[in-house]
């Protein structure tokens, strides 16, 4: 990594890849059908997360915008279904849920809307 690569494009890079890859990891305790449209909006974020993380490391806007546009649909979901988050906050291992909520999470979310700024400061500046 350079020096004087943007530690923020850095961070939200990976924070978009562990919203991508990390749920394959748990082990939900939750009702049916939360389950259900829980593991269906994990599949269907999966790979944009992915791909906008490239794009944001990349420093690109589409990278940038999409990842945003993302980060904010998975907040509203969060919203509607606000138990959704039981299957962070019940897991025993206390470490485990806080990295879930942290990077799985609406706190994630919330980080990654708090970085759009420096994100879209530094975007198609990639001359490095």
């Amino acid at each position: 990594m350079f020096n004087t690569f943007p530690w923020q494009i850095w961070a939200v890079g990976w924070l978009a890849i562990f919203k991508a890859v990390l749920w394959l990891a748990t082990d939900p305790n939750i009702p049916d059908p939360l389950a259900q449209i829980l593991g269906t909006k994990f599949l269907i974020f999966m790979v944009p997360y992915v791909v906008f993380a490239l794009g944001v490391w990349n420093l690109r806007k589409w990278g940038i915008w999409g990842l945003i546009l993302l980060t904010v649909a998975d907040l509203i979901i969060y919203l509607i279904y606000p138990q959704s988050s039981r299957y962070i906050i019940g897991n025993r291992f206390w470490l485990f849920s806080t990295v879930l909520l942290i990077c799985n999470g609406p706190i994630g979310d919330v980080l990654i809307l708090l970085a759009s700024p420096a994100m879209l400061k530094h975007a198609g500046k990639n001359d490095q």
